[in-house]
């Protein structure tokens, strides 16, 4: 009998549409594996069920009329709680908000919704969204399908471990420093990076200022590249998947960088990302060794001046002047983040002619990492230099292959440099490491190239040989069945 939470969303879709199976049994095999898995994962924290019951009997009503809402007709999604989504709990992960329920959706919720997909619930993710692991203050730890000792990564941890769960077959996530990277890279699922190209909406409460107008985007999460590319016609309007062919293997060229910000990655990495050399190349693909195109010491420091003073920015006004935004970022923040703290502290204390000026090195390095697409047409670097670790307090050493080294020095070097440029970026599961955690790597393209991104991804997973079925994994010793 066919496991329809072990189906991509494509495939949900085909079948849905072509009435081989019902909107309402899609859903129904998901509400169940979310009631006997997630205790294990913590990764699904609300739940839509009598709004996505009430749905999915109209999408099966509507087919029956012969009529298709959408690419997505039909296919449950849920979305980090992050997002507002209308008459259903949004707590941005803030306890203040904890019991909050917005009026309207999210602009990205809305647009799913719009082609069809059933919002299914809401999933987990750190204080303020703002961590490398998923530590939540009302719903708890989310843990690591794979392991559940180690993190899912974050932001968008819970999100990933649903996904990698098989919890649900599509995701909503954002990223500012890595937040759909690292949790796709912790958990082997697939994530998109898009193109920076608005100030993202939807994602604070309606009573706060946006203030962070740069660098944070929202994009979506999945099993599979081909349903990236069906999430992304969602989200973004653009031209249906089938429209973007497929690259041939011999048509790309791929500039490889092994390490960044001189933080090398462990063994396990190392090796995973020579076997994807190696696929890529005996597939057809050309690929070289290059060195970073920017400079990624100067693009972390734009990214942390640019985030340093747009989150003081939305602060409450106390925390705001000194002496209490020095507390903020040299005592609380710095106690966490260490030396990037410090970093983003001097944004903070920046006024607005150095904010500008860092705006003006941001589009400096954008026009740099351009350039270098002129010659190649993917940038193919790690996400982080290890795998999913341990659970631990926020702050707390972490290590490369035995040598301690702070919290933020496996992550940051990897995913805030490079998303300050604003490029779009695709992190694709590639191998596993000998204790058999999951290892993705970062996939770079031109700005605006986000649907011929996703298209070459295809022709880089296939290379790859990835399984994306969520059974051949949540059924591991390391797996808590709460059957």
């Amino acid at each position: 009998m066919l496991d329809l939470t072990s189906c991509s969303a494509v495939e949900l879709a085909r079948r849905i549409r072509a009435r081989k199976v019902s909107a309402v049994e899609v859903l129904e095999a998901h509400l169940d594996r979310i009631e006997r898995r997630n205790p294990a994962v913590n990764a699904v924290v609300t739940l839509n069920t009598n709004r996505a019951r009430a749905r999915a009997d109209a999408a099966d009503a509507a087919l029956a009329r012969d009529e298709v809402w959408g690419p997505l007709h039909g296919v449950p999604f849920t979305a980090k709680d992050q997002f507002s989504t209308a008459g259903l709990r949004t707590t941005y992960a803030l306890p203040s908000y904890e019991d909050f329920v917005p009026d309207t959706d999210a602009p990205q919720v809305h647009r799913l919704k719009e082609a069809g997909a059933i919002l299914m619930g809401k999933t987990n993710l750190p204080f303020a969204a703002y961590d490398w692991q998923c530590q939540n203050p009302t719903f708890g730890r989310a843990n690591n399908p794979w392991a559940l000792d180690c993190t899912p990564g974050g932001s968008s941890g819970g999100s990933a471990a649903a996904l990698a769960a098989g919890l649900s077959p599509l995701e909503l996530g954002a990223d500012v420093g890595g937040s759909i990277r690292v949790p796709s890279h912790f958990c082997g699922v697939a994530g998109l990076r898009p193109t920076e190209d608005a100030p993202l909406r939807g994602i604070r409460p309606p009573d706060r200022p946006a203030t962070v107008r740069h660098v944070a985007v929202a994009g979506p999460m999945a099993r599979t590249v081909e349903d990236l590319q069906l999430a992304w016609t969602a989200l973004s309007g653009s031209a249906a998947p089938t429209d973007i062919p497929i690259p041939p293997a011999d048509a790309l060229r791929i500039a490889v960088t092994p390490e960044l910000g001189g933080v090398p990655v462990d063994t396990d990495t190392q090796r995973v990302l020579r076997d994807a050399v190696d696929a890529w190349r005996t597939a057809g693909c050309s690929v070289a060794h290059r060195p970073a195109p920017i400079d990624t010491e100067d693009a972390l420091d734009t990214w942390a001046r640019i985030q340093g003073f747009e989150i003081t920015a939305g602060l409450p006004a106390p925390l705001r002047t000194t002496p209490f935004r020095q507390l903020v970022w040299q005592g609380y923040v710095r106690s966490q983040y260490g030396f990037l703290a410090g970093q983003m502290a001097t944004g903070a204390n920046l006024g607005p002619r150095g904010y500008f000026d860092a705006l003006d090195r941001k589009d400096a390095l954008t026009t740099t990492l351009n350039a270098f697409f002129g010659d190649w047409d993917l940038w193919v670097t790690p996400v982080a230099a290890t795998p999913a670790f341990a659970h631990r307090r926020i702050g707390a050493a972490l290590d490369i292959e035995g040598v301690s080294v702070p919290y933020a020095l496996p992550i940051a070097p990897y995913n805030c440099p490079t998303a300050v440029t604003g490029h779009p970026i695709l992190t694709l599961p590639a191998g596993q490491s000998s204790d058999g955690r999951p290892i993705g790597l970062q996939v770079h393209a031109r700005c605006g190239s986000d649907a011929e991104l996703l298209a070459a991804g295809r022709r880089l997973e296939a290379a790859l040989g990835h399984d994306p079925e969520p059974t051949s994994f949540a059924e591991t010793s390391r797996f808590a069945d709460n059957t």
